[in-house]
């Protein structure tokens, strides 16, 4: 079963129906718990403090949400990307978190930049 809208007037719909952001914001949790459990060090380097304080105190913005012929997969298939900005209590930008989901919404590939 294919949930991938076809039409761009559906696209709001869609980001809201399935709730793409809070998806999103819950795999994007899981990442970072998991990337503090592994390496405190680095995470604290990277993101400027603790796992409690980026939870707690740090901001975590909806960027953007697109389909695409993701052309990293074998064979390629189109998938449903979204970013959220994460920035620090004065807003200065850390990084940003995606996650790319298939065309079934099953999560298929996460990575954080910045």
């Amino acid at each position: 079963m294919r949930v991938i809208p076809i039409g761009p007037e559906q696209f709001s719909g869609f980001v809201e129906k399935y709730k793409i952001f809070d998806m999103t914001r819950q795999l994007m949790k899981r990442y970072l718990t998991n990337w503090y459990h592994d390496d405190a060090e680095a995470f604290a380097e990277n993101m400027r403090a603790d796992l409690p304080a980026v939870l707690e105190r740090y901001h975590f913005y909806n960027e953007f949400v697109s389909i695409t012929n993701n052309y990293n997969f074998d064979p390629p298939m189109e998938t449903v990307s979204c970013t959220i900005r994460i920035t620090d209590e004065e807003d200065g930008c850390c990084s940003r978190y995606t996650a790319v989901f298939d065309s079934q919404l099953n999560a298929a590939d996460d990575y954080m930049k910045g």
